[in-house]
């Protein structure tokens, strides 16, 4: 499968829906228990809390990074490829799926303010940017394996 140069928007292409397919959830959108990374460590005994720190209103704010920048890196190996490739063939029909229910509910209802469609809505958002994510690292990984080729 050759993978388009460009970065476009995904295509959507509206089918009638497959039969409801049960959701399925990937190891990389399970939020891990316990303290958030990047808390301030509690004092000692005797010391004031965050006594040297930047004061609150100065410090700089955590820019969040979504989670799939962390857990799709460059990829390093043809496996790991088949592996991006799989989840981004998977993902993409969950996407397609919620993109046309998401565009189907605009056309009807036009500014909702319905709870369950503002988290498809945000839910496909987030898929596009992960699946436009997973498809440059795959672009990426193809252009350098081209890039290195040796030819006699």
């Amino acid at each position: 499968v050759r993978w388009p140069l460009s970065l476009t928007p995904l295509p959507c292409v509206l089918k009638p829906p497959p039969a409801r397919a049960r959701r399925v959830t990937f190891e990389d959108e399970v939020m891990p228990l316990g303290r958030p990374p990047g808390r301030v460590p509690r004092a000692a005994d005797g010391e004031k809390p965050g006594a040297g720190s930047i004061p609150p209103r100065l410090a700089p704010r955590p820019r969040a990074v979504p989670d799939y920048v962390a857990k799709y890196p460059a990829i390093r190996s043809p496996r790991q490829r088949e592996g991006y490739k799989g989840v981004f063939q998977d993902q993409l029909a969950e996407y397609t799926e919620l993109l046309g229910e998401v565009r189907a509910t605009r056309r009807r209802i036009g500014e909702p303010e319905d709870s369950a469609f503002l988290e498809k809505q945000q839910r496909c958002e987030y898929l596009k940017k992960k699946l436009t994510h997973i498809k440059a690292r795959i672009q990426e990984y193809d252009r350098d394996a081209r890039d290195s080729a040796v030819y006699f």
